[in-house]
């Protein structure tokens, strides 16, 4: 009888072979050891020379961390649903922290700490440009990565108006200008567009200007530095750092992303309901290099390891030369055991890539290799759970569940919550009730899932596999037909009642026979709770557009927390309703 074990450990295949005889009498045993061959993608990876880490999503460029991010995707893709056991980061105590035992090792006391530093820098500068003591806890230093970040002039005003920057040192961040930016699906023809994600920002030169700025308005930074616990007392929260010192503030805000251990305590370690899964490379050796894909599809529904995948693609010049370019393929899907890993991805990017941009593989030189995923929950933003911490940018879920990367909305929302926040502090409106107006309920945002639900592909597929690219052609056709009013705010992850009304309206004239597979894509539930948001997401706009005139002129004369509460409550039917935005 011959037996034969195969194992895999560290990149090698071990065979090991056993013989016996019937009576057990000889014995003989075999083993062999080969090295598997390394994928493409860690054969790429592996010749491109790597800094230093930066901290936020798409910071890192190794190869070992994108196997130790694929570690954590397999491990979220395999977990049960329900709330599962999670580390208690935060714990509430009774009465005053004077009677507790904080001097030791005591930093300072601040108004406001902010936990995560890449993107948390921003709101801790608006902060402190109002006058409030301000520091900022970063576990790595508090710098941006190389990869640029893609964004539209408009966007980047918002960080003059809060104090953040000015005209100057946003020119000074600028890596790359470009247009026109186009969106298509599958041969089914383009749309042009201007000015939509036409920037490439530098986020090492970005964050280092508003980390000194911070730092120049009395700001105090703690770097190399997490958070081991909080401890929310009657008067102030007291955080206990990795390397034993004590910070107390009157508030935390919480900025440490998507895997922050205090939403992981919040959410109770639970299974986000969707994922976004993106990869992609700077490369040079682009001869054409003049203009941006917004989003484009070259593909129906195709297979990626086990799983059935819509495959989406972003393509933006680098400001790094005139032939680098950076392209992205991501994907739409619910984490399950079937579910591609980042680097099956990458395998199918390097197939697809070369076919997309019209260039050869050979032609190119890899920069760099980016990736990352970014979880979604149905029920966002998240409302403040705890007394004195509140969460900020994608801890809050405050971005598109179509979006990857939270920059675009962290400056929409950042005048909005600088304001709230500081007035938060003026009033000593600090309890949980209090904070959560700061991150309310937005119909827009939560209308936004059902674009989500569309985009991804099911793996029983009950619609043709060409059914996404068709959708979105015929919504992008209709969009441009009825002008930049429509299509503009929409590209931007803005959703307003009126584009989103005619859109739809002019999809069941233009194309009635897509409207059946619609509800088998994306389900008769998922189109009940759309409805609700839908019908929410025109009430708030009414209440903005008729009532918010009505009652502003009265504030002033409220009490303090009346007029907080409802200064809050205009906010969220304003941008709830998408009406922040402005041509």
């Amino acid at each position: 009888m011959v037996v034969l074990q195969i194992k895999q450990l560290n990149g090698f295949v071990s065979y090991a072979s056993k013989t016996h005889t019937s009576r057990g009498r000889a014995s003989t045993t075999v083993c062999v050891q080969t090295q598997v061959a390394p994928s493409r993608t860690q054969r790429i990876m592996e010749k491109i020379a790597v800094g230093g880490e930066a901290g936020g999503a798409g910071g890192a460029y190794s190869y070992n961390a994108l196997k130790r991010l694929d570690n954590i995707w397999s491990n979220i893709c395999t977990q049960p649903k329900g709330p599962q056991e999670t580390q208690q980061i935060v714990s509430r105590v009774s009465g005053l922290s004077q009677d507790y035992s904080t001097e030791n090792n005591l930093v300072g006391t601040f108004d406001i700490a902010v936990c995560g530093g890449t993107l948390g820098i921003f709101l801790a500068t608006a902060l402190c440009a109002k006058g409030l003591r301000v520091a900022v806890v970063e576990r790595n230093a508090i710098k941006g990565r190389d990869q640029e970040w893609n964004i539209s002039r408009k966007e980047m005003k918002e960080l003059t108006g809060v104090g953040v920057l000015t005209e100057e040192e946003i020119e000074e961040v600028i890596a790359a200008k470009f247009n026109p930016n186009r969106c298509g699906f599958e041969n089914l023809g383009d749309i042009w567009v201007e000015d939509i994600l036409n920037l490439g920002v530098s986020p090492a030169k970005l964050v280092e200007t508003v980390k000194q700025r911070f730092i120049s308005l009395g700001g105090v930074i703690l770097e190399d530095c997490s958070l081991s616990s909080i401890t929310i007392y009657d008067d102030l929260a007291v955080m206990q750092l990795s390397k034993g010192e004590i910070l107390s503030s009157r508030l935390v805000i919480d900025a440490m992303g998507n895997f922050s251990p205090i939403l992981k305590q919040i959410k109770g370690g639970r299974k986000p309901d969707g994922m976004c899964l993106v990869v992609g490379s700077c490369a040079h050796g682009f001869k054409e290099n003049s203009s941006s894909d917004v989003i484009y599809s070259s593909s129906s529904v195709t297979k990626v390891a086990d799983a059935n995948v819509q495959l989406f693609w972003e393509a933006f010049p680098a400001g790094s030369g005139p032939l680098d370019r950076t392209t992205y393929m991501f994907t739409y899907t619910e984490p399950q055991s079937t579910s591609p890993s980042l680097e099956d991805l990458l395998e199918e990017y390097w197939k697809l890539m070369p076919k997309y941009q019209g260039v050869s593989l050979d032609e190119l030189e890899i920069l760099r290799v980016v990736y990352g995923i970014f979880p979604t929950y149905k029920n966002s933003p998240l409302q403040a759970a705890f007394d004195r911490v509140l969460q900020f940018g994608d801890a809050s879920g405050i971005q598109s569940p179509v979006s990857f990367g939270g920059f675009g909305s962290l400056t929409r929302h950042l005048g909005r919550l600088s304001n709230g926040i500081s007035e938060a502090i003026d009033g000593d409106l600090l309890d949980s009730d209090s904070l959560s107006k700061l991150n309310p309920y937005m119909p827009n945002l939560s209308a936004s899932w059902l674009f989500q639900r569309a985009m991804s592909a099911k793996q029983k597929l009950d619609v043709p596999p060409s059914f996404t690219n068709e959708l979105l052609h015929v919504n992008f056709s209709c969009m441009q037909r009825l002008g930049d009013p429509v299509l503009r705010p929409f590209l931007q992850d803005v959703i307003q009642f009126g584009p989103l009304t005619k859109t739809l309206g002019l999809v069941m004239l233009t194309k009635p026979q897509i409207i059946p597979s619609i509800f088998r894509q994306v389900g008769i539930p998922v189109l009940l709770d759309w409805s609700v948001h839908f019908f929410m997401l025109g009430l708030y706009t009414f209440l903005s557009a008729y009532i918010d005139p009505v009652i502003r002129p009265s504030l002033e004369e409220l009490p303090f927390k009346t007029k907080f509460q409802w200064k809050r409550r205009l906010e969220a039917w304003k941008y709830g309703a998408g009406l922040d935005y402005e041509l």
